[in-house]
């Protein structure tokens, strides 16, 4: 029979299994604690546990780990992208992303994505499979073990695939992460990113949930959103902002808009001016950044007035913006630039 993934059970469910095999449900406190807070990689590192105990573990459970295949750090800010190989051959990589007072994991959520958007450097790889609850948590537990010395205190669901295409595994790593007998990491300091999925978003909102909500949008018009972000064509701006404002008013929660400027494309003067037009009155704030040269792609870089202009002109009107300085593209780990690869 095969063993069952136990990074893939919530507490709750470790603790009705336990019970099932005759152990006390109290345990399941103990073993979270020496999964995520020491980072057990066997049952043997378990020291605390009886005999017995061990051999059910052994017997019933199976401890998945993953393995570094190659990792590359920035010269320029310390941004550390890592490869990992998966148990069953396949790799994603995840970003290490190290400040002065915090330190933050950007998440792959599947092997490759279904939504080829075009300034996204994993889209030409297709989408192989979702990612179980217990590889995502062993992207954290192996940055930790990676970087013993540098606490983790931000979660970010930006990685490679889309968050709330896997939203069942998603949602309950969310809430292992949270755990206070896991990684204890408050809900406010994990943000899931999604390419605009209207149903997830609205089974977001029923969540109860204080994780931070991104939305990529990258355009305030459907003709050119559409062409960056096919999806917009099954769930256009005028559907996607409704879900939205409806989402705020019933989390009460604010929803960060990326915002990729690309020359020629949606940084004009015009195209700020639409956005504010499509966000005003939103509880909301913009996010933008700079594309980040993809090989094999023709979009460009704004200038630096571009930018400034850009950000003026939704200032301006009374839209909450800001420009983000991209991280890590001297290793191509900046935003948009993970895919599967060997570094």
């Amino acid at each position: 029979m095969d063993k069952i993934d136990i990074k893939s059970l919530s507490k709750s469910e470790f603790e009705s299994k336990l019970t099932e095999f005759g152990e006390e449900p109290y345990r399941a406190r103990q073993i979270f604690r020496w999964l995520y807070k020491a980072g057990a990689g066997s049952f043997d590192e378990m020291t605390d546990l009886s005999l017995d105990l061990h051999r059910l573990l052994k017997a019933k459970f199976h401890i998945t780990r993953l393995a570094v295949l190659d990792s590359k750090k920035s010269a320029i800010d310390g941004t550390t992208k890592y490869l990992f190989k998966l148990e069953d051959g396949n790799s994603i990589e995840t970003v290490f992303l190290p400040e002065k007072t915090r330190s933050t994991i950007c998440l792959s959520s599947q092997v490759g994505c279904k939504y080829s958007c075009t300034f996204c450097a994993s889209a030409p790889f297709g989408f192989v499979r979702n990612l179980a609850p217990s590889e995502m948590l062993d992207e954290v537990v192996s940055l930790k073990r990676e970087n013993p010395r540098r606490p983790i205190t931000n979660l970010v669901f930006m990685g490679i695939g889309e968050p709330l295409d896997n939203y069942d595994n998603v949602i309950k790593t969310i809430k292992i992460f949270n755990d206070k007998d896991a990684f204890c990491i408050g809900a406010r300091k994990i943000t899931v990113s999604t390419c605009g999925l209207v149903p997830g978003i609205e089974r977001l909102k029923s969540e109860k949930l204080q994780i931070e909500l991104s939305v990529s949008l990258h355009s305030a018009d459907d003709g050119i959103r559409s062409a960056l972000v096919p999806i917009n064509k099954r769930y256009p701006l005028k559907d996607l902002m409704a879900c939205c404002r409806d989402y705020i008013d019933t989390t009460n929660r604010i929803i960060t808009f990326e915002y990729i400027l690309i020359k020629d494309v949606n940084c004009s003067v015009e195209d700020a001016r639409k956005l504010a037009r499509l966000l005003r009155d939103m509880k909301c704030k913009v996010n933008t950044i700079s594309y980040n040269k993809i090989k094999a792609k023709d979009l460009k870089e704004p200038s630096a007035k571009e930018v400034k202009t850009f950000l003026d002109t939704l200032k301006a009107a009374g839209t909450s913006a800001m420009h983000r300085k991209s991280k890590g593209d001297d290793i191509d780990a900046g935003c948009g630039q993970l895919r599967i690869s060997k570094l």
